[in-house]
């Protein structure tokens, strides 16, 4: 199942270059600060598939049983001192539902979608009622969970990584109540609502009506799997907010729809938002394995477009690749403190490789709850 499952997403990424398990395991323990330097900052990831991982097993809640085939566990996560990551809701089309809890048939395969969803969704609230981790739905929440000690359980920023699992838009509603706060309108197979990097299109009429729905939620756009078409689509749509939680630079990596190109970056950065940096090797370089040097050469080319202020950690960790699959020494949440190392080779004083690390991501969550906050405030006043 793991292998099929990580040819399945490697095949989507590289092509274009209430049901649970119940564990057993108690949670993590306090353990970042016996691995990292007393001086190395905490982390935000913006991009970890934590619902799939656990759904395809083994539990994530335990010491994985396998380290080389899997980095990331909320004790790994722990011992790297990651505070707060965005945790996705990912769905993908064209599987079978029965052997694979996140996949549905096809488009229209509505309900099967919603169904794949919830089951995600339920898992995080799972970890919360658990005293494992902690959901962020409001800038309080962000701001306690980045004050928390290390070894605390993590917050988790509700990222739904394609939407076909949102019936309607009218039902963004329920899904914002239930903890989503972040949304990318399609993965890379494309959905009903936009174009993917492996499945082109525009934004479709229910996409913008969708960009509509999320917009007045204050719902944070996520672009990192649109293709050029649908980029363009949602900037025409909306003048809020977008980020790309998981994407590297189109200049570095292949010439495909799957990175962003300066435009892209530049537009993302005019609109208050950032780029997270993805560590697969593939999406860092090609044809050899890719190094710490070809991650830091992609946060110096977005932070000379957008500013240092700009760019972030996106991992991907475990997203349909193993840890070797890294950049070479990054590979998993332990290993994150190499990647700040490799920053301050660049010329990062210590004040932007915390920005990096978290600061930057921090501010511009913060900015976009507060603002979605405001927005329901000033919905009440008018009676809305």
């Amino acid at each position: 199942m793991v292998a099929q499952r990580t040819f399945r997403r490697m095949t989507f990424a590289d092509s274009t270059g209430h049901t649970h398990h119940t564990p057993s395991a108690a949670p993590a323990a306090a353990t970042a600060a016996a691995h990292t330097p007393a001086h190395a900052p905490w982390w935000l990831d913006a991009h970890l598939d934590l619902a799939y991982l656990h759904l395809g097993g083994p539990t994530v809640t335990e010491e994985l049983p396998d380290p080389v085939t899997r980095g990331v566990s909320l004790p790994a996560l722990a011992r790297g001192n990651v505070r707060i990551f965005l945790g996705t809701i990912f769905t993908e089309v064209g599987t079978d539902a029965a052997s694979t809890p996140w996949g549905y048939r096809d488009h229209d395969d509505i309900e099967g979608a919603h169904a794949a969803g919830v089951r995600q969704l339920e898992m995080y609230e799972w970890l919360e009622h658990t005293g494992r981790a902690r959901i962020v739905r409001s800038a309080a929440d962000l701001d306690a969970c980045a004050a928390a000690p290390a070894g605390s359980p993590p917050g988790i920023v509700i990222l739904m990584e394609g939407a076909d699992p949102v019936r309607s838009p009218d039902e963004f509603a329920w899904w914002h109540a239930r903890g989503v706060r972040v949304v990318g309108l399609t993965w890379a197979k494309g959905s009903r609502y936009a174009g993917g990097n492996a499945a082109q299109g525009p934004l479709t009429a229910i996409g913008r009506r969708a960009v509509e729905a999320m917009d007045a939620l204050g719902i944070l756009h996520d672009a990192s799997h649109l293709c050029d078409e649908s980029f363009a689509g949602v900037c025409a749509a909306t003048s809020s907010r977008i980020v790309a939680t998981h994407s590297n630079v189109r200049a570095l990596a292949a010439p495909v729809e799957r990175h962003l190109t300066d435009a892209q970056i530049a537009e993302i950065a005019a609109r208050g938002g950032m780029v997270g940096l993805n560590l697969y090797g593939k999406f860092l370089t090609a044809g050899r394995a890719a190094t710490l040097a070809d991650a830091v050469a992609h946060v110096q080319h977005v932070a000379a477009i957008a500013g240092r202020n700009c760019v972030g950690l996106g991992s991907d960790f475990d997203g349909g690749f193993t840890p070797a699959d890294c950049a070479t020494g990054c590979g998993r949440p332990e290993e994150l403190p190499a990647l700040t190392a490799g920053l301050a080779q660049a010329g990062f004083n210590h004040a932007e490789q915390a920005a990096f690390a978290h600061g930057n991501w921090l501010r511009t969550l913060r900015a976009a709850l507060h603002d979605a906050e405001r927005g329901a405030v000033s919905r009440m006043s008018l009676g809305r």
